[in-house]
């Protein structure tokens, strides 16, 4: 999973081991992703992507 700082384009989380490079992280550990999302919205980290929209069933 992808995740974004528009603030900080070199953030470091270091309790969470991960570095932003160019305002982007890649995220494969499910914890971490969690724990990254209730960041503080100052620093405006957020996920990017997420699950395709699903097909509507006829």
């Amino acid at each position: 999973m992808k995740f974004t700082s528009s603030v900080y384009k070199e953030l470091v989380v270091h309790d969470l081991d991960v570095t932003f490079h160019d305002g982007e992280a890649e995220i494969t550990d499910k914890a971490t992703a969690d724990a990254l999302r209730g960041l503080p919205a100052e620093l405006g980290v957020r996920a990017v992507g997420g699950r395709p929209t699903k097909e509507p069933t006829s």
